[in-house]
């Protein structure tokens, strides 16, 4: 099987050695060929993580087989983010190995990432419930959800702006207001 490795540390100052060390170990017990050693320096929580689509983008492209990292928040920035990219590696049939944890190489290792797949959902769930028992709670309680009614003052002083050439962009930014609000306000201006 044809492997890539991926590491992450979260600061410059911190190294990926072991990382590396212990899944080159993995890799050669397993008899695997390690085509890729991905070692990135970046927050679990970023966003941009370069090398780590790049080993997705070698997955979907059947460039390996197996993706091995050394433990799950190396490679996901949340329990979502991980459960998602598992399955879709899954879907592509490459193994994600987490050694000692995870291995969806075999059926047990699959089980257990369905197991954190339903665990993750389950979160979903409860969160999406507090969500809506708090809104229903503030209503009750007489409170107005979502944005403020923007004024006329706001409006007018969006309107100005955009007749003095400015985008609506720029205009709803200056004068508070979103930019359907002036568009709305512009379209009443024009019908009259």
């Amino acid at each position: 099987m044809r492997a890539a490795i991926y590491t992450r540390v979260s600061t410059a100052d911190q190294s990926t050695d072991r990382q590396l060390r212990e899944l080159r170990d993995y890799a050669k017990a397993r008899g695997w060929e390690i085509v890729r050693e991905a070692q990135e320096t970046a927050s679990g929580a970023s966003q941009k993580r370069p090398l780590r689509e790049e080993v997705l983008q070698m997955a979907r492209t059947r460039a390996i087989d197996a993706v091995l990292v050394q433990a799950l928040d190396r490679w996901g920035r949340s329990v979502q983010d991980l459960i998602l990219t598992m399955a879709e590696l899954e879907t592509l049939g490459v193994a994600f190995v987490v050694p000692g944890h995870i291995d969806m190489s075999t059926p047990m290792g699959r089980m257990m990432a369905h197991l954190l797949s339903a665990v993750a959902e389950f979160e979903r769930e409860l969160i999406r419930e507090r969500v809506r028992s708090g809104l229903a709670n503030a209503r009750a309680k007489g409170k107005r959800l979502g944005r403020p009614c923007a004024t006329a003052r706001q409006v007018d002083k969006g309107l100005s702006l955009i007749k003095q050439g400015v985008t609506y962009q720029a205009a709803a930014k200056q004068s508070g207001v979103s930019i359907s609000t002036l568009l709305r306000a512009h379209r009443k201006t024009r019908a009259v």
